[in-house]
């Protein structure tokens, strides 16, 4: 096994200490040690004197014993001059552990080389034992070992065993560490020594999955342009516990699965504090990586399904947070707000039958269709629908689906796809003959080419989305910054989603003391109560998604609106609800009641 020159853990970034203890207790800062910022511990002052002891030569380990969760790279080594006998203590700062071991593996690690069973870890972690035999695959794989004894070798050529032990030492007397411990053990309680330790910390990173190849680049610049402007926003401010956020950018193909097995493989080997990522067909592949090494995953991925998935096994996916309400609410928001139109007297439909035109390729997709039939029915609406075989090679079938809508002569139809394109051509193909029928889209019109693809001819259209950014002080002052950074207005709703969850992470991260410590920093994300330019982020709830204002809450403290917007006069005017609405519905220019008068 092949390790760096300065052993296991990168130092060039990490502060460090050293100090001599000398076998009548005495501390001494070592001649080439210049640190002076906090008290030595005691507890590895007792450790020392127990490596003399036992007449230990030298010892490697790793230290969480100052009841946080942060960890120190400890070695202790013979130190003699002439007849004097001392140990010396050096020990650096670990925010990364090699091989990409996550802070749950490591202890496993330690009690594999205790020579634990897996039914005796589970016990000393409170875990089941089906937990402990998927940590302990995952750990021999990092290792690149077959067997639980190549495990424990490795990690004690390493240095890779954590105190304080969380079985009995006794566990561990065979061992050099071991005897250290038990002959520590043994002194009575120290005071704290005067040697002070400094300790520096290097950037925390981000890993991203950002779709900028394929069909969804265009709103992938949105992602990264919102994460940067919070990046940079934070950082001006000092970054999180003094330390500057970075982001690692991968990019993927939304469309396709080997990109993103690839990407996040690559992202979890830099070892990132977090990972985010913006829609992708596959999702559950980064979710399911990004899981297994107890990651926070981050992502914006609007899916009831994947929702489903984290709720099935949330001590699994305890890191996964999804920064939108769900698809779901896609189509019965469509009914509710047609419902409302109508009643209210804003709308006069030319008949009861409408219709929703929907993508059938992505599996994690659900726009809540059978709920809005259900919700169709009690309206008095007839309802069609109309499936598109979704494809990535451009061809005709949204055009297709424009004219099959066509021949329905409908008040209204939906259009359920994410992408611009697929919009822009079913909206061309549809206003050739539209006759009174609204066209109400999902979400893609938030994505700026929208607008560059249609141009006049989106005027009058109607879109939702389940999260978007709001038009009131928060989202005005949140446009113009990105204006004034980019050069370019931003679009309604990834930019936003990306820009809060930003914030959201340095938050939860701040609040912790460690931000690797991927446990605490999801325990923090679980009880976020943030109010961002897209609305209130909660994440105590089904699948750990945020809460839809008037689905699954009443209170816009704690959910996000789906919002609805009319394009008019070229921009994107919030027509619903209130109070968030800016503006009011106004008949499409194609319609009878749109149309100028003489």
């Amino acid at each position: 096994m092949n390790h760096p020159d300065d052993g296991p853990f990168d130092r060039r970034a990490s502060g460090a200490f050293e100090a001599r203890v000398s076998s009548d207790g005495e501390v001494h800062a070592a001649p080439q040690s210049t640190t002076a910022s906090a008290a030595l511990p005691a507890e590895l002052v007792d450790l020392a004197l127990g490596f003399l002891a036992e007449g230990l030569t030298r010892v490697e380990f790793l230290w969480a014993g100052d009841g946080t969760s942060r960890l120190l790279g400890v070695t202790i080594q013979k130190s003699t001059r002439g007849d004097d006998e001392a140990a010396h203590v050096s020990a650096h700062r670990v925010d990364v552990l090699p091989l990409g071991l996550t802070r749950r593996e490591l202890d496993i690690a330690t009690l594999l080389v205790g020579g634990l069973s897996n039914a005796d870890i589970a016990e000393a972690l409170g875990v089941s034992g089906r937990t402990v035999t998927t940590h302990v695959d995952h750990i021999m794989r990092k290792f690149a070992v077959s067997s639980r004894s190549a495990v424990a070798t490795a990690a004690l050529d390493m240095g890779l065993t954590v105190l304080p032990f969380l079985s009995p030492a006794s566990d561990f007397e065979r061992l050099r560490v071991g005897r250290m411990v038990r002959s520590a053990g043994q002194r009575a309680p120290r005071r704290p020594h005067g040697v002070r330790i400094s300790l520096t910390a290097p950037p925390l990173r981000i890993g991203a999955l950002i779709p900028l190849q394929g069909r969804a680049h265009h709103d992938a610049v949105e992602m990264l342009n919102g994460a940067t402007l919070a990046l940079e926003e934070i950082n001006r401010r000092g970054g999180v516990q003094g330390r500057e956020l970075r982001m690692d950018v991968a990019e993927v193909d939304a469309d396709d699965s080997h990109s993103i097995r690839q990407a996040v493989e690559r992202l979890l080997r830099q070892a990132p504090a977090a990972i985010t990522s913006g829609y992708l067909a596959d999702q559950p592949t980064a979710l399911e990586a990004a899981s297994s090494e107890g990651m926070p995953f981050l992502h914006a991925s609007a899916s009831v399904r994947l929702a489903r998935l984290v709720a099935g096994d949330e001590n699994r996916f305890r890191g996964a947070f999804q920064f939108s309400p769900n698809d779901s609410d896609y189509a019965p928001s469509y009914i509710s707000f047609l419902t409302e139109l109508r009643d209210s007297g804003q709308w006069v439909p030319s008949s009861s039958r409408i219709a929703i035109v929907h993508q059938s390729r992505w599996e994690i997709v659900d726009l809540g269709i059978r709920a809005a039939q259900q919700a169709a029915v009690a309206a008095g609406w007839e309802l069609e629908t109309i499936p598109v075989r979704d494809r990535l090679d451009p061809d005709d079938s949204w055009a297709e689906a424009a004219h099959t809508a066509q021949r329905s002569h409908l008040a209204a139809v939906m259009i359920g796809s994410y992408f611009p394109s697929d919009n822009a051509q079913f909206i061309r193909a549809f206003q050739t003959a539209p006759g009174e029928a609204l066209i109400y889209s999902s979400y893609a019109p938030s994505v700026p080419i929208f607008h560059a693809m249609l141009r006049d001819a989106a005027e009058g259209v109607l879109w939702a989305t389940t999260t978007g950014t709001y038009s009131d002080s928060v989202g005005i002052a949140f446009a113009r910054r990105y204006e004034q950074r980019f050069s370019r207005a931003p679009g309604r709703s990834h930019a936003g989603i990306a820009y809060d969850r930003i914030h959201i992470l340095a938050q939860a991260w701040g609040q912790v003391e460690n931000p690797h410590d991927c446990d605490d920093v999801s325990a923090r994300l679980l009880e976020t109560r943030y109010r961002g330019v897209n609305g209130a982020y909660t994440f105590d709830t089904f699948g750990h998604s945020t809460r839809s204002l008037g689905q699954t809450s009443v209170d816009p403290s704690l959910a996000q609106a789906h919002a609805t917007f009319q394009i008019q006069g070229g921009r994107d005017i919030l027509i619903s609800p209130q109070p968030y609405a800016s503006g009011r519905f106004r008949p499409p220019p194609w319609t009878s009641a749109g149309r100028p008068r003489a």
